[in-house]
């Protein structure tokens, strides 16, 4: 543990430590060190990120699809995009009309 440990919110180096885990572009042993920092952290933090993050599968979407609304409204994007996103649009029963903004 270096002294800087101490100044770092333990629940975001326990998200860059599965991270970590998840990176395709990282050695194995760099990834079993990160698992047994893991570990050495606790339990507390395994499926915090999971949890926090349940249910934002319609919230994805939706951005997904207000991105594709987006298009239909941006002049410097061509016709065969928009055309593209009119059909994801329509397979979504999703309308062009813009939704209304959400507050937090």
């Amino acid at each position: 543990m270096s002294a800087n440990d101490s100044q770092k919110n333990p629940e975001r180096v326990a998200a860059g430590l599965r991270g970590t885990l998840h990176n395709d572009n990282v050695s194995d042993e760099a990834k079993d060190r990160a698992a047994d920092r893991l570990h050495e952290l606790g339990g507390d933090f395994e499926n915090k990120t999971s949890r926090a993050s349940a249910g934002t599968g319609d919230q994805h979407k939706n951005q997904v699809l207000g991105g594709y609304k987006a298009t239909l409204h941006n002049d410097k994007v061509g016709e065969e995009a928009k055309a593209h996103a009119r059909e994801v649009l329509e397979e979504n029963n999703a309308g062009e009309e813009p939704l209304p903004q959400s507050r937090n």
